[in-house]
């Protein structure tokens, strides 16, 4: 074998180990391309989101309403919610169980209000003590850009009224959380509109 072709063998080598490396560099780059894209997108999703506590009022019933704010960058559609109203003690059956739907576009930094109104008869305000309820929110939506649905599952308490003052709603703590999942397995209940 000439010196030529032993030239040519080695350089025929050295071509197909550059090309491969080239096209693993490549490979990777579009790996790493798509990830971050990924990731980019799924930062922009719509987010909803409290940033002010839920109010409380006593009017010939109680209200509750909880402002959600789209702290994402895209739009939140078609929100769709289901409240659960029950009380502490994880008996009896929930007094509200609704869905509630909302056609307009949540577009970011916007604020949408859910009010959930409970008569008399379900919570007798006119008592100066009146026990504490766990409210669970589950909410629904979709972004309109990207076509994907996001749920989301909010578990709060709200404290009932100790000694003739109201006392403010609360998220529920860990244990609080599994026992409300428990109750909801007890009485067949499901949050998923």
């Amino acid at each position: 074998m000439s010196f030529g072709d032993k030239f040519t063998k080695w350089s025929s080598i050295v071509a197909t180990v550059g090309t491969s490396i080239l096209a693993l560099t490549a490979t990777i780059t579009v790996a790493v391309t798509l990830n971050a894209w990924k990731i980019d997108r799924e930062s922009s999703r719509p987010y909803l989101s409290l940033r002010e506590p839920p109010k409380v009022e006593l009017k010939s019933g109680l209200k509750l309403e909880f402002k959600f704010t789209n702290v994402g960058i895209h739009p939140a559609e078609n929100l769709a919610s289901r409240t659960i109203v029950f009380e502490e003690k994880l008996q009896d059956k929930p007094i509200q169980n609704e869905p509630n739907y909302l056609v307009n576009e949540i577009p970011q930094d916007m604020s949408s209000s859910l009010v959930i109104a409970l008569d008399s008869y379900e919570v007798d305000i006119s008592e100066p003590y009146v026990s504490p309820y766990y409210i669970v929110l589950h909410l629904e939506y979709a972004d309109p850009i990207i076509y994907q649905q996001y749920e989301q599952t909010l578990y709060f308490r709200w404290s009932g009224i100790d000694g003739g003052e109201v006392q403010p709603v609360v998220h529920v703590e860990v244990g609080e959380k599994e026992n409300i999942i428990n109750y909801f397995k007890a009485q067949s209940i499901e949050t998923n509109l």
